[in-house]
């Protein structure tokens, strides 16, 4: 571990210093903005995620399983909608101004402050996951030796911690890659960072080859994080059922202590799960009437009622075009994973094949990957081009492809991996090409699983804004982007009760995927 930290440190330095002979003054001030963006988001998301892993993971907190279920959830939520959520609490004209006025001006999560806690916030669910995963994969044998000695606390700092430190890692890097490459936070926030700058002058009107922001630093850095955390992401699990842990322990705790913690844990998931439901609920049914100079707010359930009815009329064609978008690009990207995972599966260099191109993958900054569809199709010596690009969606299928593609590809790749090779061995041995075996062993066997992995990349393209609304063709749009667009200007009812609609389509999907995969991740642990 120590070897791996000191190439991430002599990787970043290397960057650091390419940075610093290449860019100007801008370039390094903008890296700069998105690198204190992380930091910020960091401080707030590890240790609060890392606690609530360790916590739920080791703790007989009443109800663990659910709270870690909800925390599971909001992995699916969209970053937009997570901003909103917590800009209509807490934000300009939201629950908290409503209720104190002027008072509470300096605390609004609105500029730095505001993308600092949105992207924190965002990445806490992140944290819990890799931590999560972390102490789900080490041999508990160390744990408890060491509770036969020592106390529960003892044990949790010196040992458990210590064992979680990698997904702490893994997560750091999450957020690193998260601030140079998107710009939802920023842009609603109105702060300048790399990605939003770049997003911002791409909508003006500046051409590619005209942009005066070089786009390759943050490219660099982003991908050197994205490679060492994908690196590390692929120890998260065994190569081989056989190596596979026995169940986690679970501590003592004292019954005041129990109930401390317990308290704590589940105000926390609460806050999370609860909270942008809570605000959007309220926004939507707000009721705002001016007399006599005075104004007065009520809440009302039939004006809530009433206006998600009215938004689904309303914003149809938003519907019609957010699911043919996704259903698209979902179908490209599973067959692509499919193919990728499998073979690289049944390789002795898969995990580095996989671990590059998740990297290079994930490394792609949003705006950057419009950059480079926009210098692909949008040529006018070519007719045909022009019409893929000005008439259909084939631009943001691609780009939706390319971010969805990395969590697939390495979904279904462990997945594939832990399996046992008896059958795909007595295929070959019948004489099976490869591609017979992947149809035979590896899609007819699974079904669940690659319906639940197309729905996973439906839920990730349909809830992706920085890659696709630079490339959206004109007559189509969807929900991530009207809902961005609309947040701008802050979550009044309209905007909150279209919110509303899409949590609700965001959880469908990820309780629906999450219970598809969960047969498939326990035959691979057993």
């Amino acid at each position: 571990m120590k070897f791996r930290l000191l190439v991430i440190v002599l990787v970043l330095l290397i960057a650091a210093g390419l940075l610093a002979v290449g860019g100007d003054r801008l370039t390094l001030r903008l890296v700069g903005a998105s690198a204190w963006l992380a930091i910020g988001a960091a401080v707030i998301a590890l240790p609060i995620g890392s606690l609530l892993a360790i916590v739920l993971a080791r703790l007989a907190i009443p109800g663990r399983w659910l709270a870690q279920g909800l925390l599971t959830l909001l992995l699916f939520q969209p970053l937009y909608l997570t901003c909103g959520a917590w800009r209509a609490a807490f934000g300009p004209q939201g629950w908290l101004q409503d209720q104190i006025g002027s008072a509470a001006n300096p605390y609004l999560l609105d500029g730095w402050l505001g993308a600092i806690v949105l992207h924190g916030i965002a990445a806490i669910p992140w944290t819990f996951f890799f931590v999560r995963m972390q102490l789900a994969t080490s041999a508990p044998e160390l744990e408890e030796d060491a509770l036969l000695d020592s106390s529960t606390t003892s044990t949790l700092l010196n040992v458990t911690l210590r064992r979680a430190a990698p997904g702490v890692l893994i997560a750091a890097l999450w957020i690193g890659v998260v601030a140079f490459g998107e710009m939802t936070v920023t842009s609603i926030c109105n702060v300048r960072t790399y990605a939003e700058v770049l997003f911002t002058g791409i909508t003006l009107g500046e051409a590619v080859d005209q942009t005066s922001l070089p786009v390759w630093p943050a490219v660099l850095i982003t991908l050197l994080m994205t490679l060492v955390a994908t690196s590390l992401a692929a120890q998260l699990t065994p190569a081989a059922t056989t190596s596979m842990p026995t169940r986690p322990p679970t501590f003592p705790l004292r019954p005041a202590s129990k109930f401390v913690v317990s308290t704590i844990a589940w105000l926390a998931v609460a806050l999370l799960f609860g909270l942008p439901i809570g605000a959007f609920v309220y926004k939507a049914g707000l009721i705002v009437d001016v007399t006599n100079g005075h104004v007065l707010r009520s809440w009302s359930a039939a004006k809530l009622v009433e206006l998600v009815f009215a938004s689904v009329d309303k914003y149809s064609g938003l519907f019609q075009w957010t699911f043919a978008l996704g259903a698209v690009s979902a179908a490209a990207t599973l067959l692509i994973s499919v193919s990728l995972a499998w073979f690289a599966s049944r390789r002795p260099f898969g995990q580095g094949m996989i671990a590059t191109i998740a990297g290079i993958l994930f490394g792609i900054p949003g705006p950057i990957i419009a950059l480079s569809l926009i210098w692909l199709l949008n040529r006018r010596e070519s007719p045909l081009l022009i019409y893929f690009y000005d008439r259909t969606i084939l631009a943001p299928a691609i780009a939706l492809v390319i971010i969805s593609l990395p969590i697939c590809m390495l979904l279904l790749w462990h997945l594939f991996r832990v399996d046992a090779g008896d059958l795909d061995e007595a295929a070959q041995l019948e004489g099976y090409g490869p591609w017979r075996r992947l149809w035979r062993v590896g899609v007819m066997r699974r079904p669940a699983v690659l319906a639940a992995t197309f729905l996973l990349a439906f839920a990730l393209a349909t809830s992706d804004v920085t890659a696709s609304y630079l490339v959206t063709p004109p007559g189509v749009d969807t929900l991530s982007r009207t809902i961005f667009e609309m947040l701008h200007y802050g979550a009044e009812d309209n905007v909150a009760s279209l919110c509303l609609i899409n949590l609700a389509f965001s959880a469908t999907l990820a309780v629906i995927t999450i219970m598809l995969l969960r047969p498939a991740f326990r035959s691979a642990q057993s």
